[in-house]
């Protein structure tokens, strides 16, 4: 049968159309598959495959990195002689556009990497080595054009209050290296020991290196004493020389840099165990933390220690730290009062600055530039100093506005020894709570900066103290996978981003952590979001996971989810009363282990749009949670304070709530919390008071709390009094009867 000309073309329009499709379908499950972390700016998809032979010919100027990494995943390298199969091909371009800018093409000719600058090659390299790890010898065709979205992208690790050993300063630099973070701030000295080996002062590594006992609580609260190098039973350690020098050289080849951190003027007790003449009490004591910057000895201690750093770190900056700083004693100390006295300084803060100036001008004598925490702005800002702004943004903000470079790295976000879901099953941390999701969702760039001075932003830093990290694996563990959110938010423009895509992302890359022998943390946390509809008298939950592909499974009636509960399903579970929701994450039929069931209650209860009256009492401005209605919202807490939605204070709460009528009371429950690191207690005891006036009030019921001070963890009490009773108004008060700066948080009054 013969086909019309018509028909002929019909067909051929059908089968274009048909490959069209074909290809567009290919391209969609290419873009859906690629697991790149960091997010590249741009990517186009092909419709072909680029099959590798295992040996693979580099030409000249291919960053060491990548051979390095083609043989960890058992490729042959070996430099290229002309044509040959299996060519990676690596050039500098200066078109190339954008900070460390790079352009990976995957085609039928090869793979061609073309940079606008070295670091720009090493970035394109750890592109390419995460697609031949992802997809082995048969690379789909396709095209990357990537640059930075910002030039600072660091990790800081503290080996003051825990020593780190070099083999996982290493593991940490080559995953650095991988996801694009090319700043690691070592956090050398601090209170907790001196790790630098000086040769100039070499009783600080003989007399402040090694501490009585590794728990930190145990020596910071009860003892504070260092002991003299290899007596026995000690704790700590220090950096030799050449392992100084094999992290440098290993940074260095993977394009990191290491910025060392001298601390000064506070943090510096342990200087005190080998040195006590730098102290204003010319001896070392429990509370003192603080150099005399009165005494010319400390300039000369500090130049000297700085001059070694120099001489074995190149980095341009280095940081002094420059928080937290007591100021306890330079207002007694005759030095430091001559000093202020001799330069004109108003007060310590100015004091501070005095130091902060003078040794900036030192650092600068030789070449270098200051970096410090965002105190050092107090008593004003030394002339070229670049802030790292932790205390929230406020900091950089004002450095920036006043022409200063800055750095991001506040606690709310990007803090890493807070926890990253409920404390419970999980190694002790800071206190606190910060999720993958909160460190994703930061962004850098303040927008009360205008363009001219968002130019002052240098980048971002999670940092990682480790007064409770006791030690490598468990830095691991809080370290992964929250930096690979960090290197997404450093390097990827913000509206590329995308938490769900990053999510997917990350759950290919934890195993892939885990085979590389990181002790990663297994996303494993549920998150419930409660919410309130004040117009329907509905409480909701919704439910969320760190596991995408998971089923969430859940009870409403108080037993434990089983492969046979209910899936979510992305609807809210309502209420018009309590719900309590019970949750646990399966892969079909099996449970997850490492992901314990969460329970979450909430309720709509009989205060919620009520009248409330802080009896003599308000909450702290730090800690608002909304304001006066924020204990009666039927909007529960998340497990840490720093969420908005724990109301925190430091006297006694003392509040009464009107319901408007004579209503029948059955039940009144106080959520509260403990998060002793952060001075935050359970109140000694909550009273609930009645009454029909307002006026005069009977005491009904009266609880001591049954948490121990002594629990390192958050711990979250509910004080429940059921009764039967017909009355207006509700009166509770919460004993608070600490010191100041101690406080008490409550989330909600529930009254039934």
């Amino acid at each position: 049968m013969r086909m019309t000309t018509q028909g002929l073309r019909s067909t051929a329009l059908a089968l274009s159309l048909s490959l069209t499709s074909l290809f567009a379908t290919q391209a969609e499950a290419a873009v859906d598959s690629l697991q790149l972390i960091p997010r590249p700016v741009s990517v186009t998809y092909g419709t072909g495959t680029l099959r590798l032979p295992r040996i693979l010919r580099l030409s000249a100027g291919a960053p060491a990195s990548l051979s390095d990494g083609l043989k960890k995943q058992s490729f042959t390298t070996t430099a290229a002689k002309g044509r040959m199969k299996g060519l990676i091909t690596t050039r500098l371009d200066a078109s190339v556009p954008g900070l460390e800018g790079y352009h990976l093409e995957i085609g039928k000719q090869g793979i061609t990497l073309t940079a606008r600058d070295e670091a720009g090659l090493r970035q394109g390299a750890q592109s390419l080595l995460q697609i031949t790890q992802q997809y082995g010898g048969a690379l789909p065709y396709l095209t990357i054009t990537d640059s930075a979205r910002l030039a600072y992208r660091g990790v800081m690790l503290d080996v003051s209050r825990h020593f780190m050993n070099r083999d996982m300063i290493i593991r940490l630099l080559d995953e650095m290296a991988r996801y694009k973070l090319n700043r690691f701030h070592w956090h050398l000295v601090d209170g907790g020991g001196w790790r630098f080996p000086s040769k100039k002062y070499p009783l600080l590594t003989k007399k402040a290196a090694f501490r009585t006992v590794s728990d930190w609580d145990q020596w910071w609260q009860k003892d504070r004493r260092f002991v003299d190098e290899g007596t026995p039973g000690s704790y700590g350690g220090y950096y030799s020389l050449e392992d100084i020098h094999a992290i440098l050289n290993h940074a260095t080849r993977l394009g990191i840099t290491v910025i060392p951190e001298i601390e000064l003027p506070g943090h510096s007790n342990e200087i005190f165990a080998a040195y006590p003449e730098l102290s204003c009490l010319n001896e070392w004591a429990f509370e003192n933390s603080d150099v005399c910057i009165g005494n010319e000895k400390t300039f000369k201690f500090f130049e000297d220690i700085l001059d070694e750093v120099m001489a074995i770190f190149p980095s341009k900056y280095i940081h002094i730290g420059g928080d937290e700083a007591t100021m306890k004693h330079w207002g007694k100390c005759a030095k430091c009062q001559a000093r202020m006295k001799s330069e004109g300084l108003k007060d310590e803060h100015e004091l501070q600055s005095y130091m902060i100036r003078r040794i900036e001008k030192y650092l600068n004598s030789k070449g270098r530039k200051l970096i410090g925490w965002d105190e050092i702005l107090m008593g004003g800002l030394a002339p070229d100093a670049t802030v790292m702004s932790w205390r929230g943004e406020e900091g950089a903000i004002q450095a920036a506005k006043e022409g200063h470079d800055v750095i991001l790295t506040p606690n709310s976000h990007v803090y890493l020894d807070l926890y990253q879901r409920e404390s419970d099953h999980e190694p002790r941390a800071n206190g606190g709570f910060i999720p993958l999701e909160k460190v994703y969702s930061y962004n850098p760039v303040p927008k009360e900066l205008t363009p001219a001075e968002t130019k002052h932003v240098l980048g971002v830093q999670a940092n990682l103290w480790t007064e409770y990290v006791l030690d490598e694996p468990h830095a691991e563990y809080m370290l992964f996978p929250r930096i690979l959110a960090l290197s997404e938010v450093a390097w990827t423009p913000q509206q590329d981003r995308d938490y769900k895509s990053f999510l997917t992302r990350v759950n290919y890359h934890v195993p892939a952590l885990k085979k590389r022998g990181i002790n990663v943390y297994p996303l494993r946390r549920i998150a419930a979001i409660n919410e309130v509809d004040t117009v329907k008298h509905l409480v909701s939950v919704s439910l969320d996971s760190e596991r995408p592909t998971a089923d969430i499974r859940y009870t409403t009636d108080g037993t434990e989810p089983t492969a046979r509960s209910p899936r979510y399903t992305g609807t809210p579970l309502t209420s018009r009363d309590s719900l309590i929701v019970k949750a646990r994450l399966f892969e079909g039929d099996k449970m997850i282990e490492a992901a314990p069931m969460i329970s979450f209650r909430t309720d709509y209860h009989k205060a919620i749009g009520k009248k409330i009256t802080y009896n003599d009492c308000t909450w702290n401005e730090r800690y608002t949670a909304g304001g006066s209605r924020a204990l009666i919202n039927g909007v529960r807490g998340t497990p840490t304070y720093l969420d908005g939605r724990w109301q925190g204070f430091t006297s006694p709460m003392d509040v009464t709530i009107d319901l408007g009528a004579v209503t029948e009371l059955s039940h009144i429950f106080a959520k509260f919390m403990q998060e002793r690191v952060q001075w935050v207690y359970m109140p000694g005891d909550v009273e609930i008071l009645l009454s029909d006036d307002g006026v005069n009030f009977r005491s009904v019921a009266r609880q001591k709390t049954l948490t121990s001070e002594d629990i390192y963890k958050p711990v979250f009490e509910t004080f429940s009094f059921p009764m039967k009773e017909r009355v207006r108004y509700v009166r509770v008060k919460a004993s608070n009867n600490r010191s100041a700066g101690h406080f008490i948080f409550c989330d909600e009054i529930i009254v039934h």
